[in-house]
């Protein structure tokens, strides 16, 4: 059967073989009442979806009714007014904000290049949205500027040595104000610090020159070290020879002194044993006396008066 109108509803009204007929009336009312059917769950949805909203754990809510400021949503389902009530999503977590290579000049008229890593987060959602126009971009500026302003008061020095000291004090710097636009700073972190290139090679250069002068100074230094080791060793063995020489020379005086005093020992004992023996006894002492007279005078006189021998000095 051939059926007229919509190619749809000729599908619908198709009938097979041995199927009862529908008639054209009740196929249009099942198809309104479809059609009114999906259109009413549609707006439904919509509106459902157009009231009910959530608010994630990282986020807050600004509720607005008319333009006009109601609440801040905590997390969780909320219900609004469509047409009529707007809300504003606000992320509250951790964020990360960068300063790349800025020129700032030092208190000794050095200009560095800094570089800076800094979080915040927000804690008033209504002053950050609100209050502040574009407030990531603000918060840049903010940064940058107070950067620079501690910088100008350190030297060179103390930029380049003393970061810690110097993120702590940017810290309570950014915190001062941080209120006023609904944040806090949590880490502040000097990522770069350098002078520029001249002023980088004019470092190095007086780094080599230090160093140099250090290994020159440590050689003198083993040098000195050495020469007063050699000079004391060298001391020593004089000390050492002089002592030698002067017991040596002891020695022979204390030998001289004792053979002295063994011959005047003997002399005594043979002018002892001599004594009052006559006349051969005289002429022996006569010979001892001319051996010790050619053993110690340069010349020996003899009895006719003429020079005879000559002695030893």
């Amino acid at each position: 059967m051939k059926l007229r109108g919509c190619f749809p509803l000729a599908w619908i009204l198709h009938l097979r073989p041995g199927v009862p007929s529908i008639s054209l009336e009740r196929a249009y009312k099942l198809a309104i009442t479809f059609l009114a059917t999906f259109i009413f769950l549609s707006t439904l949805l919509f509106i459902a979806r157009a009231t009910v909203y959530k608010i994630h754990a990282y986020e807050r809510g600004l509720h607005l009714r008319g333009g006009r400021f109601i609440s801040v949503d905590q997390p969780g389902w909320h219900v609004q007014i469509p047409l009529v009530d707007t809300v504003i999503i606000v992320r509250v977590n951790e964020r990360l904000g960068y300063i790349e290579r800025i020129p700032a000049m030092t208190s000794d008229d050095v200009t560095m290049v800094v570089s800076l890593q800094y979080t915040y987060r927000v804690i008033d959602p209504k002053r950050f949205a609100l209050d502040v126009s574009d407030p990531e971009r603000i918060l840049f500026e903010f940064v940058q500027g107070k950067l620079r302003d501690v910088v100008n008061t350190k030297t060179m020095a103390e930029v380049m040595h003393s970061r810690e000291a110097l993120n702590r004090e940017l810290l309570t710097v950014l915190q001062e104000k941080a209120a006023q636009y609904g944040v806090e700073f949590v880490t502040v972190q000097i990522q770069n610090a350098s002078p520029p290139d001249e002023v980088l090679q004019a470092i190095k250069d007086r780094m080599v020159a230090v160093q140099r002068q250090e290994q020159a100074q440590a050689e003198a230094a083993q040098k000195r070290t050495l020469a007063d080791a050699e000079y004391y060793a060298a001391q020593k063995r004089a000390d050492a020879e002089a002592y030698q020489i002067s017991r040596i020379a002891q020695a022979d005086a204390q030998r001289i002194t004792l053979t002295s005093q063994a011959k005047k020992e003997a002399i005594r004992a043979i002018l002892a044993e001599l004594e009052n023996k006559g006349p051969l006894a005289e002429k022996y002492l006569d010979y001892l006396m001319t051996q010790e007279l050619k053993n110690n005078s340069k010349w020996i006189i003899s009895s006719g008066g003429m020079t005879s021998v000559e002695l030893k000095p």
